[in-house]
């Protein structure tokens, strides 16, 4: 074709053709982009659904199996054969999740292996329960009983550990596929300009201040900035493709949440965990050396929790230390951080809170925890008191441990004067 061909063509006809030209790349990036929005969505759903799954039906296991075992000891106390009947039903309940979770092929190699181990000791538990119900069991019976729940409980909490490292991993893959969509999305985009450039000038403006706008999204979203938003007004093409775009960007953003959340929370409270804990009160203390402002730690552990379990069963001791954590977070501030330490004992970061103040949220969670009833599934009604151990940034200590070490020692003084009480260190 003579060089001259295309400039002597009609108006009309170089518009259409420039036109045609322009489109080419706009069709790629509204096809690729929607095809991968769908892939991308498909994936974040598997990525977010199966570990909660994971941690849901684990939870349900570990409930099964603490009824199961807190009928077999009622039984023990007070033999009656209705309770045999419910034993007998709630072993079933629990075989059944664990033959759905064997049989759920995206639980890993390791998680497969801590599974089997405890069915089998499950089934260990099983015998033991029978002998319990067929006869008058020994004390040793019932120790060996225990015992097999207990190793069923901690093998099952090891598959907690193997859930979060799975949410960590999975994090990243989250990552990786926002930089193969930022790539598409830049490629595509540079693309567009190198033609519309070429295609037509006069064109620039109503295709080139899209595109840049979407170079602005793509570069705030590699420096992980996944609140930027676009703002395009468009009606065509480019304004759905920046309406999916930040549809997606929502997505990625109530994910990426819902993740840390998994992995900072402790399953049965909902309360921060111990990492999280260590992580925010050393933040509070460069905070508080930073501007020289007061700081204060509360220990908090629940008086005779142990007789709370043996009595009531493990179910009636989780509920009674739901409670406890429910109580705890309505009479603090919303800046106050509340956190499950370990077991039965819990921890409270007071901000801006000296060691006057902060004696008086303690004795205000100690009165009111003491003032409180929890009801169990069996309609029985437990009252619980905690001690509390109270320590000052930085008269008791001026690190994350030393501060807690001495709540702690505080803590340990309340019990040692009789429990129920408010101790400073």
């Amino acid at each position: 074709m003579n060089r001259f061909a295309f400039t002597n063509l009609p108006l009309r006809t170089r518009f259409l053709v420039a036109m045609g030209i322009v489109f080419i790349p706009l069709l790629a990036v509204a096809i690729g982009s929607s095809i991968f929005l769908g892939h991308a969505a498909n994936t974040l759903n598997q990525v977010v659904e199966q570990p909660v799954y994971k941690l849901q039906t684990t939870t349900r296991l570990q409930n099964q199996i603490r009824k199961a075992h807190a009928l077999v000891r009622d039984y023990a106390a007070t033999p009656r054969y209705t309770l045999k009947d419910q034993f007998e039903s709630e072993a079933r309940a629990a075989e059944a999740v664990f033959i759905e979770m064997l049989g759920k092929p995206f639980f890993g190699p390791r998680e497969q292996t801590l599974l089997a181990n405890a069915r089998r000791e499950w089934k260990d538990s099983m015998v033991l329960a029978n002998v319990v119900f067929s006869s008058d069991a020994s004390r040793a019976t019932l120790f060996q009983l225990d015992q097999r729940v207990n190793q069923i409980m901690f093998t099952l909490e090891q598959m907690y550990e193997t859930f979060y490292a799975e949410i960590s991993a999975q994090r990243t893959q989250i990552n990786e596929s926002e930089k193969g969509f930022l790539l598409i999305i830049s490629a595509t985009v540079g693309l567009g300009l190198l033609i519309a450039m070429a295609g037509a000038a006069w064109l620039a403006r109503s295709v080139l201040v899209p595109l840049r706008e979407f170079e602005k999204g793509v570069a705030h979203f590699s420096n992980e900035n996944l609140s930027y938003r676009l703002t395009l007004n468009n009606q065509d093409e480019i304004g759905r493709l920046a309406l999916e775009f930040n549809a997606m960007a929502e997505r990625l953003l109530a994910h990426r949440h819902k993740l840390e959340e998994l992995s900072v929370r402790d399953g049965l409270t909902g309360l921060y965990n111990r990492r999280e804990l260590e992580k925010r009160l050393q933040q509070e203390i460069q905070r508080a050396r930073r501007y020289r402002r007061p700081l204060s730690v509360l220990m908090l552990d629940i008086d005779h929790f142990k007789n709370v379990n043996d009595r009531y069963g493990h179910q009636a001791g989780d509920e009674a230390l739901i409670t406890v954590a429910d109580l705890i977070q309505l009479n603090v501030r919303p800046v106050d951080v509340v956190c499950r330490y370990g077991g039965e004992e819990l921890a409270v970061i007071l901000p801006e809170t000296d060691s006057e103040g902060a004696h008086t949220v303690a004795e205000r969670i100690r009165g009111t925890v003491e003032d409180s009833v929890t009801t169990t599934p069996q309609g029985d009604t437990i009252h619980v008191t905690v001690s509390i151990g109270l320590a000052v940034f930085p008269r008791d200590g001026d690190t994350a441990a030393s501060l807690i070490h001495a709540a702690d020692q505080a803590l340990y003084a309340a019990k040692q004067e009789g429990r129920n009480l408010v101790r400073s260190h």
